[in-house]
């Protein structure tokens, strides 16, 4: 994990948790649904700029969270490649 990450990284999210997912989604079926019924002319445009922007933050962090754990998931680098032995496990049991 990063000791410094990014700028926006951690706000505003970091304190809601998941509870973010349930404050976006009815904003944004809210935001899809005005336009699809209404139309364009009612439709609130500062709604439509922002939805696409959030989608593509959260990508752009998912895609590099996928990324930077690519090399771990793929289990080809060991710290120790020699397996442990029964021995060493009994040795650091009984301390």
């Amino acid at each position: 994990m990063a000791t410094k990450p990014g700028v926006l990284t951690k706000w505003p999210w970091e304190p809601l948790g998941n509870f973010k997912y349930a404050l976006l989604a009815p904003w944004g079926v809210h935001t899809v649904y005005t336009f699809l019924h209404d139309g364009e002319k009612k439709a609130d445009l500062f709604y439509m700029f922002i939805f696409p922007y959030v989608i593509i933050r959260f990508l752009h962090n998912q895609i590099w969270i996928s990324l930077s754990r690519y090399r771990t998931a793929k289990g080809s680098n060991r710290i120790v490649d020699k397996a442990i032995d029964f021995d060493q496990v009994d040795r650091e049991s009984n301390w």
